[in-house]
């Protein structure tokens, strides 16, 4: 085997890892920045029920901020319960 294909081999195979450690950093970047959120947002924006924002705790439990008509809810999602954590009005 000749060294250039040897040497062509190699840098083939760092430019497919720096690929994949680019993509993986860009979904990490647009899950930090809420993206998938504003996304949403504007597929959402003919229906009442809004998903504002959404912060997991851990594995099993979030936090979800819902918005319908002018009222906002905080609501705490687990596993095997939803729990209201506040109810607020909104002046639009």
């Amino acid at each position: 085997m000749e060294f250039s294909h040897l040497l062509q081999a190699v840098l083939a195979f760092i430019f497919v890892l720096g690929l994949m450690f680019l993509t993986l950093w860009l979904i990490k970047m647009c899950q930090q920045k809420g993206s998938l959120i504003k996304f949403s947002k504007c597929l959402n924006k003919s229906f009442r029920i809004n998903i504002l924002e959404r912060h997991r705790l851990d594995i099993k439990n979030s936090v979800v901020l819902l918005k319908c008509d002018n009222t906002e809810y905080l609501v705490l999602i687990g596993e095997k319960s939803h729990t209201l954590l506040q109810q607020t009005k909104v002046k639009d």
